[in-house]
């Protein structure tokens, strides 16, 4: 229900809603993308076993998510890091050769 809330009012908005899949996004790591059970040891706490990284586990996997999200709207499937980058449409296109 409450999805179809946010879906409803991301269209009265002229917006859209991404959906993502959560899985494993809590056990990954945003800067090495190592998953394991043991990088997220409690609710709150991330650390990565491979590269060391630490942040706060809802965050780590909030920037997961971001990314996964913006890995569907990436027109192009540019990369930066490994991670898609936000791009826009254009009408314009131009053939490259």
């Amino acid at each position: 229900m409450m999805v179809d809330m946010l879906e409803y009012k991301q269209k009265w908005q002229g917006g859209i809603l991404i959906r993502v899949d959560p899985k494993y996004t809590s056990q990954a790591c945003f800067e090495c993308q190592h998953i394991a059970k043991e990088n997220r040891q409690t609710q709150a706490k991330f650390e990565c076993v491979k590269c060391g990284y630490k942040a706060n586990a809802d965050f780590n996997a909030a920037r997961n998510i971001l990314a996964a999200g913006h890995a569907v709207l990436s027109v192009e499937g540019g990369c930066s890091k490994g991670r898609p980058l936000m791009q826009k449409t254009s009408e314009v296109r131009e053939e490259v050769t």
